[in-house]
């Protein structure tokens, strides 16, 4: 909050306020556009000024500023191509990762096929030797 220079009453709102466009010092290619507050002491009755806020505008040739909004708009498209490209690449990624999940539970039920196979044929040759070591007792 802006305070009077002489009293140092603080001062809420400004009686009004305006804008002021600068012009370039020597060397500077910009201009700065202020907003200024003009306040008025509620105690000691001083106006005084206050800056409220500013902008610096660069100034450019028009040849420039054409070629630089033609860049503007092709780095937009590359970006929107990019986009669409990252977009693409997830879902073939996707594709990708449920292939190789079904390849996995495939490979995976072959090899418990097999394993089941195995057991399979050992439970057949355990009952076997057991119906003959069975039948070897009951003779003997």
């Amino acid at each position: 909050m802006p305070q009077c220079p002489n009293c140092k009453a603080e001062v809420a709102q400004p009686e009004r306020t305006y804008s002021v466009t600068v012009e370039p010092e020597e060397g500077e290619r910009g201009i700065t556009k202020r907003d200024v507050g003009m306040f008025r002491c509620p105690r000691c009755d001083a106006s005084f000024p206050r800056v409220l806020g500013k902008k610096r505008y660069l100034l450019v040739p028009e040849t420039e500023f054409t070629r630089m909004k033609k860049e503007m708009n092709d780095l937009q498209k590359k970006g929107e191509a990019m986009q669409e490209s990252l977009e693409q690449s997830k879902k073939e990624l996707s594709e990708r990762e449920e292939a190789l999940k079904e390849q996995y539970q495939k490979v995976s039920l072959t090899g418990l096929e097999s394993e089941l196979s195995q057991l399979e044929k050992h439970v057949k040759y355990l009952r076997s030797e057991r119906d003959r070591l069975s039948r070897e007792i009951s003779r003997g």
